[in-house]
């Protein structure tokens, strides 16, 4: 049963926004069935738990979970948050602790999640025709790359660029590790990237060297792998240039000179980065004036803007003013402040430490964790950049991921630990004879 549920919310992730909110097919209510399968597994959690007896929860991450959860409790109890609100803001910053915790209490074997990463693959090269469609015939006479948003929905180019940026990272590290053959690599690379550089989305200039370089840094030396690092640096350059040359031939047509320009002209750049600049400045000076709100923020949900007006906070007309709404980062300063951002972030940094140590193995474990070494880095700065906690694609898939990873590594050190108990024993056994 779990398996159909992942498989529900992942296809509801590519799916339910695309058509309610760009075609207006079916109700708004259907775009929250992923925030309702997450709540169903909240439920079923204690009863596998109650019926296998384990967990397998590693415990830097049941203390991280614990301190995370009630750091959101007390920003409630603090603020005097109203229950509706509440509900809202658990939405927001909780919804991706029962995704968490499908890779470790209810374990899939390697067959089944390498079935649900095809899955993943499939979705994302679908993206590919869409884009094309989008472009060149639904949105033909746009001049924005805003609506080339795939089936993620309307507006969620960013979002779009983002996600297959990862998947990039995902097919260089399964091609390093052998794990996909050459023409797979090219065509596939090719489905994930041409959808970028269609929605003209500025930040696929800065994370698309980490999507080709990041996971080079961690692989082996070998002679056959090094021939591999080296195709994918020429790709690299290479998509770098198609990149500019396709942003450049569309901007043109909008503003009248490409990326270059962008980037020299005197004030255009400080302007374009202002919206996203000037809101985490404003969190952090509103935040400074209350030391409770500073550390702990005006309570989650209480700067959001909900479905209702019962469902929003007490903040939301501050939160509009100051530019709040619209990247994930400063909002996080805002409801549940510094101490709850940063842990937050210490989930993918974990994570970063977890892929890192498996990305050393052979197998299809090593190149998916690997590929997992990048992805905490671009959702932790997905959040710098974009309204990523509201925006389910992003955060289910990358703890989904993550869940899997952290399972693993406690298996894979478990099983170390026992390989190296015996070496110890005899160690000590040849110490104490030599003694005697």
């Amino acid at each position: 049963m779990i398996k159909l549920f992942l498989y529900l919310l992942i296809s509801g992730l590519f799916i339910l926004d695309w058509l309610f909110l760009t075609y207006g097919i079916g109700i708004r209510q259907m775009t929250w069935i992923p925030e309702f399968i997450s709540i169903i597994i909240a439920v079923l959690i204690p009863f596998r738990t109650a019926v296998t007896k384990e967990a397998h929860m590693p415990v830097k991450y049941m203390f991280l979970l614990i301190i995370y959860i009630a750091h959101i409790a007390i920003g409630f109890l603090l603020n005097d948050v109203t229950g509706w609100t509440m509900l809202s803001g658990v939405r927001i910053y909780a919804k991706f602790i029962p995704i968490f915790l499908v890779g470790l209490i209810f374990p899939l074997t390697a067959q089944e999640f390498k079935k649900l990463v095809l899955f993943v693959f499939v979705l994302a090269m679908i993206q590919f025709p869409v884009v094309l469609w989008q472009r060149f015939i639904a949105f033909a006479t746009s001049i924005s790359g805003d609506p080339m948003g795939g089936t993620v929905g309307h507006s969620s180019s960013g979002v779009l660029s983002i996600f297959l940026l990862i998947i990039i990272s995902f097919l260089v590290a399964f091609y390093v590790k052998e794990q996909i053959s050459l023409p797979v690599f090219i065509l596939a690379l090719v489905a994930a990237f041409i959808p970028t550089t269609l929605n003209e989305t500025k930040i696929t200039f800065i994370l698309l060297p980490i999507s080709f370089i990041f996971p080079a840094i961690f692989i082996k030396a070998k002679r056959k792998t090094i021939f591999r690092v080296m195709l994918v640096m020429f790709i690299f350059l290479g998509s770098f240039f198609v990149l500019k040359g396709i942003y450049d031939h569309f901007q043109s047509q909008r503003w009248g000179y490409g990326i270059q320009t962008f980037v020299t002209m005197p004030g255009r750049l400080e302007g374009d980065s202002r919206n996203r600049l000037d809101p985490i400045k404003h969190s952090f000076t509103n935040a400074a004036k209350d030391p409770r709100f500073l550390f702990f923020g005006r309570g989650a949900g209480n700067v959001s803007e909900g479905f209702t007006p019962r469902l929003s906070g007490k903040y939301v007309r501050e939160g509009k003013y100051f530019g709040v709404g619209g990247v994930s980062f400063p909002k996080m300063i805002w409801e549940i402040g510094i101490i709850g951002t940063i842990l937050l972030f210490l989930f993918p940094f974990f994570i970063f430490l977890d892929a890192a140590g498996l990305s050393k193995k052979e197998d299809f474990l090593g190149a998916f964790s690997l590929g997992m070494v990048s992805f905490p880095v671009f959702f932790s700065l997905s959040i710098l950049y974009t309204n990523t906690m509201d925006s389910n694609l992003l955060i289910y898939l990358f703890f989904l991921s993550a869940g899997h990873i952290a399972r693993q590594r406690q298996f894979y050190a478990v099983e170390e630990e026992m390989q190296i108990q015996p070496v110890l024993e005899n160690k000590t056994y040849f110490n104490e004879m030599s003694t005697a």
